[in-house]
């Protein structure tokens, strides 16, 4: 039997993480995080990075996993270039600290939900039911 569980709706219309398992097996699908937290937005794009990694890290301890158990992560950042791509991984491996990194793809895009917003990451992570 599959079982679906809904972790902090967000009042925007869709919910920040969802698991599902079956078979022994819960997988935890997350939302893009951002770099907003406490009623504000980073103000650089170092600061949002840095948050949008915490809140992935929140969201994972939300549905009983951690960093360790990431399987894909995929971040979208507005005006893609290097510095940001350094700024990102530097951010990444602050909080992602295991032997065995997630399957990882960066994209650039030209921007996100709202214009302040300069960076976005998904995760999926697995861990035995």
């Amino acid at each position: 039997m599959l079982t679906k569980e809904f972790i902090n709706p967000h009042a925007m219309g869709f919910t920040n993480t969802v698991t599902y398992t079956h078979g022994g097996v819960k997988t935890i699908v997350i939302s893009g995080q951002v770099g907003y937290a406490e009623g504000k937005v980073g103000e650089t794009f170092e600061e949002q990075a840095d948050i949008a990694h915490q809140n992935i890290i929140r969201e994972l301890a939300a549905a009983g996993a951690s960093a360790e158990d990431l399987i894909k992560i995929n971040t979208y950042v507005v005006d893609l270039d290097s510095t940001r791509s350094k700024a990102v991984q530097a951010a990444k491996a602050k909080y992602f600290t295991q032997e065995h990194q997630p399957a990882s793809t960066m994209v650039g895009v030209s921007a996100l939900v709202m214009k302040p917003l300069l960076v976005e990451i998904e995760a999926t992570a697995v861990v035995e039911a």
